[in-house]
């Protein structure tokens, strides 16, 4: 049985760890002996940060984590070799070590391999500045291309923010197995203190060479700058006002901001609830609204259209939202009752909806029609449009703008394009000593009104078949 690493070399081993792995300290994986799980802090409050204190305990054998990268960045490569046999696994991995250091030019010591705790290996690559995902994942594809194909076998690219890989050094939870670093010419491993001395002695390289299209670079020099990678949390706050001044506008408000604001609108229209194919085309409304002298030199439509196309496909995958969705707000009984005054049950599921988004958003705010149909749970667009209308008609809400033809992606796509449509809700302001609930997206209508009103008051607004089949709950 291996010795405990000293307290000394666990302490110097986790600022390491730090400096060469962690990308984001609010999602991680910890290994059990059956499964992994993940852990994510943007999902629940309950979660703690990935810190310190548990990267030691990683070391100790305590516990076994694992991390993700940054989102759009890697600070490190990790050629993840899994095969079926112990020989496999050892061939494959010479054999990469041999095409990045042949073929690839990278010096040899800067080719770090450890025991993956199964029977495989990790072959990783730390560089001093961090570099886009896409130009990472571009370099493997070249490296594997050259390794060739592998009987009983496989490598995968690792850590992307949905994969995450095992950090070394720690014990795996089946095997029982310490995760040394290895000698990378005999991958013999280096137990005990030999291994973490030579996680001290690792330095980062620079990066290889990897094409990227100039606005490419310059969008990925802007995220790193902008990001924190021990932080790792979008601005959601700000990105909400950028999201809600540039559709005002109808176009970028400053120069250089395509892809961050592409990214904030993707955000939005997810936590929207709107189509991915609606969502890709106003964000290619608003950018052929804008002047050109806004983009970099040599940037094009077909270019903005594949990155929203791939920054939507990205918010939606990983459910990306501005943060306001889940957020509680305060609805008073005047508003309730103004709500149950407006007509049919279908009508008044609608108004509460638009009243609680505007409540998110503002008075004034975007509502696609795939939204209002997910408001009131149906799949017809007619009667979506009918609800609205009748809710117009009866004074409670107004269009801000409505059928405003996007002419700029007319031209594009060669036919009629509309804006999304704007509303504003006519409700008075409410008393704020009026009887109030804060209400989030677990609450629905029923129960808000119910929280607020009796039943005596409720049946003064709905006749008594539809009090008795819909409004009423039992005790």
């Amino acid at each position: 049985m291996s010795k405990q690493p000293t307290l000394n070399n666990r302490k110097a081993a986790v600022k390491k760890i730090n400096e060469l792995y962690i990308q984001t300290r609010k999602k991680y994986l910890v290994q059990f002996p059956d499964r992994y799980t993940t852990l994510d802090r943007d999902k629940s409050e309950k979660i703690r940060p990935l810190n310190d204190g548990m990267i030691a305990n990683h070391l100790k054998g305590t516990y076994t984590y694992g991390i993700f990268n940054g989102g759009y960045t890697n600070k490190f490569i990790t050629f993840d070799v899994d095969c079926k046999d112990a020989m496999t696994a050892k061939w494959t991995t010479y054999k990469l070590v041999n095409v990045l250091t042949e073929e690839f030019s990278i010096f040899l010591r800067d080719v770090h391999v450890s025991i993956s705790g199964g029977k495989g290996y990790h072959v990783d690559l730390f560089f001093d500045k961090p570099i886009a995902l896409a130009a990472a994942q571009t370099f493997y594809a070249q490296v594997i291309n050259e390794v060739g194909a592998i009987d009983n076998g496989k490598i995968e690219f690792r850590p992307t923010f949905t994969q995450g890989v095992k950090l070394p050094l720690g014990i795996h939870r089946k095997t029982g197995r310490r995760c040394w670093y290895c000698d990378p010419i005999t991958l013999e491993p280096l137990e005990e203190g030999a291994s973490f001395e030579y996680l001290a002695q690792i330095e980062p390289m620079e990066p290889p060479d990897i094409d990227l299209t100039q606005e490419q670079a310059q969008e990925f020099n802007e995220i790193v700058e902008k990001t924190d990678i021990t932080v790792n949390v979008a601005d959601r706050e700000a990105g909400l006002k950028r999201a809600v001044k540039v559709l005002e506008a109808g176009q970028l408000l400053e120069s250089n901001t395509r892809h961050k604001v592409t990214f904030d609108l993707a955000r939005f229209c997810n936590e929207q609830g709107i189509d991915e194919g609606e969502a890709i085309e106003m964000i290619m409304g608003v950018l052929l609204n804008t002047p050109r002298d806004y983009f970099s030199e040599g940037s094009t439509p077909d270019y903005w259209r594949k990155e929203a196309e791939r920054l939507v496909q990205f918010s939606y995958e990983r459910n990306y939202t501005l943060g306001n969705a889940d957020l509680s707000v305060t609805v008073y009984k005047s508003e309730i009752l103004a709500v149950l005054s407006c007509g049919t049950f279908r009508t008044k599921q609608m108004l509460y909806a638009m009243l609680v988004t505007s409540k998110r958003y503002g008075r004034s705010f975007y509502l696609a029609r795939s939204t209002a149909m997910k408001m009131i749970g149906t799949n017809s667009r007619d009667t979506a449009n009918r609800t609205i209308k009748k809710l117009v008609e009866g004074g409670y809400v107004e269009h801000v703008r409505k059928g405003e033809l996007d002419q700029a992606r007319s031209r594009q796509v060669g036919h009629a394009f509309y804006k999304p449509n704007k509303y504003r809700l006519l409700l008075d302001e409410a008393n704020e000593s009026d009887k109030s609930v804060e209400v989030t997206m677990n609450e629905s209508l029923v129960d808000v009104v119910n929280l607020l009103c009796d039943p005596k008051e409720i049946k003064r607004y709905v006749k008594r078949t539809e009090f008795e089949s819909k409004w009423r709950i039992n005790a």
